[in-house]
């Protein structure tokens, strides 16, 4: 189990929750049954607490949680909230370093095109300067993760520019891509 990472998810959590806290609360409900529901509710609050998220958009409903509860009147530990904001962080970071891995790989690759592309054809280190940008995309293309959808865009035409006149794509680029979109929706907060 892990904490809701798409809208959907949080919704479903909410609307258990919800479900707990009305039975509790029920005219007409015994004391067994309002016991029994209070522990499920707060079975349910637990959990989302207690549960380390394994994407930032679950940190991010987790998050949505524990203010949910706060302002509901429930108390949330300080230990559980250092927790929270420590996955936050993380996740911000392991953010911010893809992106700028993501950065400089491109950098590198347009320093050495704008090399070849200075080179004029015929000339002397033409062949190497071919390499090196080709070299430089390839390492865009296949080793780094893209971070964002405008990462992937500019990925996507490096391919686009590499490709033209060609019918398709190498299958280490289709793989590539692949994984960019998988960790992207990882990434996502809404369903």
């Amino acid at each position: 189990m892990t904490a809701p990472a798409t809208t959907d998810q949080f919704r479903a959590w909410m609307a258990e929750r919800d479900a707990h806290h009305a039975a509790a609360n029920a005219p007409g409900a015994t004391e067994a049954q309002s016991l029994a529901s209070t522990d499920g509710l707060v079975t349910c609050e637990n959990r989302i607490l207690e549960t380390p998220a394994a994407t930032l958009g679950g940190n991010y409903f987790r998050c949505l949680a524990a203010v949910k509860l706060s302002a509901d009147g429930n108390e949330i530990t300080d230990e559980t909230a250092r927790v929270i904001e420590a996955e936050a962080d993380a996740f911000l970071a392991e953010q911010r370093a893809q992106q700028a891995a993501f950065d400089e790989a491109v950098a590198e690759y347009r320093r050495v095109r704008a090399i070849h592309d200075a080179i004029p054809l015929g000339t002397e280190g033409e062949d190497d300067a071919v390499e090196a940008y080709c070299v430089a995309m390839d390492r865009v293309i296949e080793d780094i993760r893209t971070p964002s959808i405008a990462a992937l865009r500019i990925k996507l035409e490096l391919i686009e520019s590499r490709m033209e006149g060609f019918c398709g794509w190498p299958d280490e680029w289709h793989a590539a891509v692949a994984k960019d979109l998988d960790h992207l929706e990882g990434m996502a907060i809404a369903s």
